[in-house]
């Protein structure tokens, strides 16, 4: 079994609590790593906070909300 939805994000971000993605770069680090739907779904749910970028906290959140179990 691969990583974790939530695992791929902390890579991604490092594991920095201070770095915000905005989601081109959120989609660019994770095309290949997350499948296309739920990638979809997941920078839909970014773009509906109204943030222009987020960070690793809130990213974690939406992942670990109802929406992607």
């Amino acid at each position: 079994m691969g990583p974790t939805p939530q695992e791929l994000l902390a890579d991604l971000y490092g594991y920095d609590q201070d770095a915000h993605f905005d989601t081109t770069q959120l989609r660019e680090g994770l095309a290949h790593r997350m499948p296309p739907d739920q990638l979809d779904e997941f920078i839909a749910a970014i773009e509906a906070t109204g943030d222009p970028a987020v960070d690793l906290e809130t990213a974690t959140a939406l992942l670990n909300s109802p929406r992607f179990r």
